[in-house]
């Protein structure tokens, strides 16, 4: 007796399935997918910290749009030392205002934050805690700053920084390098 065209498809499909969540539990996935969360979170906070500070850009080329010559950079860096813009002054003490924190350190912390933990998560150094101080960040923006904002951004925020905090850096990280040199355990993620 033969299957009949819904039994088939049905059978492909289970067979897929199932093809997909071997591909899944491989080791390597989820090594992958915690190295993407960690490089999809660091580039939320460090393009918003490029709008608070000066900076300088890299690898320029020029490009013709509508017959004008116009300058394009692939690459926006922070300048050093590192100089507030005075729009970041601005924003702090009229619509960011915090409570129990003047403007001007407010700013400063916010923008020193949104610098360096987004480079330990792309190194993969202190993972867990830097994933843990932007989820106390985001909690500071949803509640004080940006509050009509959850579902929109932050609740995404959340679950990435969580994700990352509760399964760790994965094996493409200096946290699994050095861990493994020190005899520390390794992550499971």
């Amino acid at each position: 007796m033969t299957a009949s065209p819904a039994n088939r498809a049905l059978d492909h499909a289970r067979d897929l399935h199932n093809q997909l969540i071997a591909l899944a539990s491989r080791p390597w996935m989820a090594d992958t997918l915690a190295a993407l969360a960690r490089l999809t979170l660091a580039g939320i906070f460090w393009r918003s910290m490029l709008t608070k500070v000066e900076t300088v850009r890299a690898l320029a080329y020029t490009d013709t749009v509508n017959g004008h010559e116009v300058i394009r950079h692939h690459l926006r860096l922070p300048a050093f030392p590192l100089e507030m813009k005075p729009s970041t002054h601005t924003l702090f003490s009229q619509d960011y205002a915090l409570p129990l924190l003047p403007p001007e350190l407010a700013a400063w912390l916010a923008t020193l934050a949104e610098f360096s933990l987004p480079i330990a998560l792309v190194l993969g150094v202190f993972t867990r805690l830097s994933a843990l101080a932007l989820v106390g960040m985001t909690l500071v923006i949803q509640i004080f700053v940006y509050p009509e904002a959850w579902w929109s951004t932050h609740a995404l925020w959340m679950t990435i920084a969580l994700g990352i905090a509760a399964h760790g850096p994965g094996r493409f990280s200096l946290d699994t390098l050095l861990g493994a040199r020190l005899g520390a355990p390794r992550s499971a993620a």
